[in-house]
């Protein structure tokens, strides 16, 4: 139902993004590129960074990224598949266009509030959203959701997650109405999320939620034009893959601010690092000392529990990083899954 493979017609505005060539030659490779050209994409020399990778069929290219083969043996064939090309490279490059930042908030261990902090990085986001459009604080639900806010993304992997046992009646769509064969679904997937807490949200059910690696978080992440706050469980491999193939704009950790805390968040980001500017937050109450300050990814800040100056603190913060990362380099690409060359 939420599938969303249609191919754009070949004569769009060009979009932002990139492709890498990976082990073709002509007259594959001139195809390719004409391809690129006319779907206004622009060739990179590194295939960790592209929008889309268009390979040959046994060249190896970096897991997950998105690619379509290329060739004998492969999904297209030039140059009568030219047409097809442009537009599989059109839609993959127009996915990379946001109309938001995307933060993603992890923890070094379990119980250091993650999901607090998710609510509530929400909610300031909405209830900013509001102010600068003329709305009355008082409303919320539905119509506030149709405003533009933050739309959480419960990866933790957890249910009920983000959301409360007492949402379980909200009607929307939940993590086991979406295949998680398909590489995306139907912008209108937003509007039939549920509304919690005042904001869309993609959570789980009774009958399960995802994790950080589940092929489901890339792909809706991809297809949900808004900002993105994502909950993406404890800092590891996984939640890493995760933050890398979503293009996170920063990355909030949420450690203690003990010395055993300080190791935890040494030896893991040590291990995975951060593939965005982090921010380290240390839970409520505590005190921190040198051994954090030195293996902390960024500014250390203490995590807000409720509306006040720690949230403005950390809003001002994620702002500064979200503008920069925006500003910088294009963002790498890790886990997306791949789009399949369908003919019409």
């Amino acid at each position: 139902m939420w599938a969303h493979r249609r191919l754009m017609n070949a004569h769009v505005t060009p979009p932002r993004g990139s492709v890498a060539l990976v082990g073709l030659a002509p007259p594959d490779l001139d195809g390719a590129r004409d391809a690129a050209v006319l779907a206004g994409a622009r060739v990179c020399s590194n295939p960790g960074q592209a929008s889309l990778i268009l390979a040959s069929a046994s060249a190896p290219v970096p897991e997950g990224v998105p690619c379509v083969r290329v060739g004998q043996g492969g999904q297209v064939r030039l140059p009568g598949d030219s047409a097809l090309l442009v537009s599989l490279i059109a839609e993959a490059c127009a996915r990379t266009r946001r109309s938001g930042a995307v933060w993603a908030v992890t923890g070094i261990a379990g119980g250091v509030g993650v999901t607090g902090i998710v609510r509530l990085l929400a909610r300031e986001r909405g209830r900013r959203r509001g102010v600068r459009g003329g709305v009355r604080r008082k409303e919320r639900g539905a119509r506030r959701a149709r405003l533009g806010e933050a739309v959480v993304v419960d990866a933790s992997g957890s249910v009920p997650g983000v959301a409360l046992a007492a949402d379980h009646d909200i009607p929307g769509v939940r993590w086991a109405d979406l295949d998680a064969s398909e590489d995306s679904y139907l912008p209108s997937l937003r509007e039939h999320l549920p509304v919690v807490g005042g904001v869309r949200a993609l959570v789980g059910d009774s009958r399960g939620g995802a994790a950080a690696d589940d092929p489901r978080v890339v792909a809706s992440c991809r297809s949900l034009d808004a900002p993105l706050i994502v909950d993406a469980g404890r800092w590891d491999e996984r939640a890493a893959r995760c933050v890398s193939a979503i293009h996170a704009d920063a990355l909030i950790v949420v450690t203690h601010g003990d010395l055993e805390g300080a190791a935890a968040l040494s030896a893991t980001c040590t291990a995975v690092p951060p593939p965005c500017p982090a921010i380290t937050l240390v839970c409520a109450g505590e005190r921190w000392g040198a051994g954090l300050r030195e293996c902390a990814p960024g500014p250390i800040l203490r995590a807000p529990t409720r509306p006040g100056r720690e949230l403005r603190a950390l809003m001002r913060a994620l702002d500064s990083v979200s503008s920069s990362s925006a500003g910088g380099a294009a963002p790498s690409t890790g886990g997306l899954l791949s789009i399949e060359a369908c003919h019409a």
